[in-house]
């Protein structure tokens, strides 16, 4: 459970964890929208110092912006979401629904904080665990310089 008040209306949301089918549909949906979109960028050479490497970061930022963008307007991305705000609250008296956001004109400043934190709630136990079982996959994967390098950013 994550309980706090917003940054921005300092009103209080409570977002609980959605049962395990719907947390692993709204992992699932997001991961698809990952898939979709292609990175676009190739390490080369010595990978050791690469956070210390020039790299033209248009890609990055391309993917970036299509991953969230299409992330935003999925039918699918929606409908996962809205399954797992179910369990939560705003203000402790309402539930995070669609109606919410006419009932409570404010709460649409909270909406990407809201919906991060539902994202966040729900999709850190699946990140954990692939990120503990990561020294064991990566033999299984093949050699990854990216995925190394993510990894080992998210253990850092």
């Amino acid at each position: 459970m994550k309980d706090f008040k917003s940054e921005l209306t300092g009103n209080r949301i409570v977002i609980n964890p959605a049962s395990f089918v719907e947390a692993k549909n709204l992992k699932n949906v997001l991961f698809s929208q990952l898939k979709n979109n292609s990175l676009g960028i190739k390490l080369t050479g010595n990978t050791s110092e690469l956070l210390n490497k020039e790299m033209d970061l248009t890609a990055l930022l391309d993917y970036l912006k299509d991953v969230l963008i299409g992330a935003d307007i999925s039918e699918d991305v929606e409908k996962a979401l809205w399954e797992c705000l179910r369990h939560c609250t705003y203000q402790t008296t309402y539930k995070i629904d669609e109606s919410l956001f006419d009932k409570v004109p404010e709460a649409r400043e909270d909406y990407y904080e809201i919906i991060i934190s539902c994202i966040e709630e729900n999709l850190k136990p699946f990140i954990k665990s692939l990120v503990s079982k990561w020294s064991t996959l990566a033999p299984k994967l093949g050699e990854n310089q990216a995925l190394n390098v993510i990894f080992q950013q998210m253990t850092a």
